[in-house]
């Protein structure tokens, strides 16, 4: 992803209200994204038992949005330079929008799996625009950084309020509420983009290859379906041994592709970069330690311990909520003291 260059003159540059309301806007479009990457947590048990689904499906219904956004975040980033971020976050509002309303009346576990994947789209289209209208917005490098900042914190409060929204929300109401909640924040982040947005910047030039997202999106299923398998009491070996092979073929397709293209959408020349590769490190295996602390606690506090969904998501949210302090206070020194101190967490 890369964002379009524009001049702008300081006439024309929009006012520090109109950045920081911009920004909440943004802001929320991140929010509801991890929100609902963590709210079925809490809600799964409640869920799994009123749709009668096995565990296979609940299991799918949790994955079925990681797994088709992480597939499709790296070809949005570009679709987005070609039609424009502010269109391509419209886009993915009313995708989410559609899709949680599809999700909260899904009558089968195959169709909320379905709906979900569909939330996933919506989710890949907004995100690499929220952060791309946040660095055509902010001009100033100390502000953007301060906005960056607090867009991340965002994802962490997602992270951490999805488990306690859903637990509230089955204090009251039936499982379908937890993705009913998006569609008012969905409406009133359209009207406010629609408002506040910087003209759509679009590079009709800039080239975008479906296949290798789609490449991208079977190596990951595959991988997701073999280790699923795997972990059955009694795994099959020919659904392990196909699934692997789309993973792995998968994988080397869509490598082998990016290196003929001209415009990758992986240039994994990037890796060779110490601070980029620490960064992509640090942050995978932290949100990968954060989500499984999350998803088996919630399970084992409502399963084995008999809590509430409520108890349980205010408990595994302590987790999410204690990376806040740094996440605000890196984000701020980022500036002065540089990237590789903040990411070994040795930042004064």
């Amino acid at each position: 992803m890369r964002t379009v260059p524009t001049e702008r003159s300081a006439a024309t540059a929009p006012s520090a209200r109109r950045r920081w309301l911009l920004l909440t806007v943004v802001s929320a479009g991140l929010l509801l994204i991890t929100l609902d990457n963590s709210i079925l947590y809490a809600a799964l048990p409640t869920l799994v038992q009123e749709l009668g689904a096995s565990s296979s499906e609940g299991l799918w219904i949790i994955n079925a949005y990681p797994v088709v956004m992480a597939g499709l975040l790296l070809g949005s980033g570009t679709l987005g330079d070609r039609v424009g971020h502010r269109r391509m976050f419209l886009i993915g509002l009313v995708v989410f929008g559609a899709a949680s309303l599809a999700a909260a009346f899904s009558g089968t576990p195959e169709t909320l799996i379905a709906a979900r994947a569909l939330l996933a789209v919506g989710a890949a289209a907004m995100m690499p625009a929220t952060l791309a209208l946040i660095r055509i917005t902010f001009e100033d490098e100390r502000e953007r950084n301060v906005a960056i900042a607090i867009w991340g914190t965002l994802a962490i409060v997602g992270s951490a309020l999805g488990p306690i929204i859903s637990g509230l929300l089955l204090q009251s109401f039936w499982w379908g509420s937890v993705f009913l909640i998006n569609v008012p924040v969905v409406v009133a982040a359209i009207v406010a983009t629609l408002v506040l947005a910087p003209p759509n910047v679009a590079d009709p030039g800039r080239k975008w290859d479906l296949p290798s997202s789609l490449l991208a999106l079977v190596a990951l299923v595959g991988l997701v379906i073999a280790i699923k398998e795997t972990a059955k009491p009694e795994p099959a070996l020919l659904p392990i041994a196909a699934a692997g092979l789309a993973a792995v073929v998968g994988g080397w397709a869509f490598a082998r592709r990016q290196r003929r293209l001209p415009d990758p959408l992986l240039d994994f020349s990037i890796f060779r970069n110490r601070a980029f590769l620490a960064g992509v490190l640090a942050a995978g295996f932290s949100l990968f330690a954060i989500a499984g602390i999350q998803l088996i606690t919630t399970q084992r506090f409502q399963l084995v311990e008999g809590f509430t969904p409520l108890r349980a998501g205010l408990l595994v949210a302590a987790v999410a909520l204690g990376a806040l302090p740094t996440a605000m206070a890196g984000g701020a020194t980022l500036h002065r003291v540089g990237l590789l101190p903040i990411i070994a967490g040795a930042w004064p």
